[in-house]
């Protein structure tokens, strides 16, 4: 499935201070409501995001 052109901005990397992200992806630190119970779960969580590229 091709990709909307309007949405490219949304995969180039941008400068924030010092840092350069490689996209605009970026997700603040949350409670994933998994706390103490499941921390495999939320490793695993973080990990795919990584691996996805998420900053």
């Amino acid at each position: 499935m091709a990709r909307d052109p309007r949405y490219d901005i949304l995969f180039e990397p941008i400068k924030i201070g010092p840092v350069t992200a490689p996209n605009r992806f970026y997700q603040v630190p949350h409670c994933s409501g998994m706390g103490f119970a499941l921390p495999q779960t939320v490793n695993g969580m973080r990990g795919i995001k990584a691996e996805g590229g998420w900053g």
